[in-house]
């Protein structure tokens, strides 16, 4: 165990790589070099601070992350330990957006219709996930969706502003094409993503502009995407009508 060994590197104060992604790939890099490997522990979250003149929140933030990329796996009360590359248990992957598989798999009929595209002062959630500062403007983009000729999505994006001319200058503003693909053309390519699914009630708002009764179920989905260099660029939220989209999740187990 290296549990006395530190992490080398040190973080540019000058760069504007927000600081905990400097430190989650000085982390990466001495895994990968062997310098600690599958179940060696990591300094403690104390020492991360002392040695790289971090806030606590900053390097919870890179635990997290790697957390969350499968790099380490935190135990309570002990700490960040190197994950097993080869972990056993199930992989759940959504590698494409639900209409994409829609319209490639089961060639059902899918209309998009853009309701809104401007600059807006983002959420704070928003903004904590996209690296912003508070009340900083981001692209939102808001659509709705029928799948057959049914009400289907009503869905917003939170998009990083350099990306609302790269979007309206797109198919997407024709209510065509996929944002996805748009997106990775444009080097917005996902290497990552975080996607929550919850049943809710439908509020008067989502009621109306779905079709249904108020309180009726749907599913909320709440995604954000980052890309190679972990930054998230796509945080958006989802209502479905679950009565007419089929939400599926392609499972595989892993090797081990």
């Amino acid at each position: 165990m290296h549990e006395s060994v530190g992490i080398a590197g040190r973080i540019d104060r000058s760069s504007p790589e927000p600081y905990y992604l400097q430190l989650s790939r000085l982390v990466e890099a001495q895994i990968e070099s062997g310098r600690f490997g599958p179940g060696d522990r990591l300094p403690s979250e104390t020492e991360l601070c002392r040695s790289f003149d971090l806030a606590r929140s900053t390097v919870r933030e890179t635990l997290r992350s790697l957390q969350d990329r499968g790099i380490v796996r935190m135990v309570p009360r002990r700490g960040a330990f190197v994950a097993s590359p080869k972990s056993s248990g199930w992989l759940l992957q959504v590698a494409e957006g639900f209409f994409e598989g829609k319209v490639d798999h089961e060639h059902e009929s899918v209309e998009t219709r853009v309701l809104f595209s401007d600059l807006r002062p983002a959420p704070r959630e928003v903004c904590q996930s996209l690296g912003l500062a508070a009340g900083e403007k981001v692209y939102e983009l808001r659509r709705e969706r029928r799948l057959d000729g049914k009400m289907a999505m009503y869905s917003i994006n939170y998009l990083l502003p350099d990306l609302k001319p790269i979007v309206e200058a797109s198919e997407v503003m024709q209510n065509r094409g996929s944002l996805n693909k748009v997106l990775r053309e444009a080097g917005y390519r996902v290497y990552g993503a975080r996607r929550n699914v919850e049943a809710v009630a439908a509020s008067e708002e989502q009621a109306e502009r779905l079709g249904v009764k108020r309180g009726a179920p749907l599913l909320l989905v709440t995604s954000e995407s980052w890309g190679l260099d972990e930054r998230v660029f796509d945080y958006y939220t989802s209502w479905l009508r679950s009565d007419v989209v089929k939400v599926s999740v392609v499972a595989k187990a892993a090797d081990g």
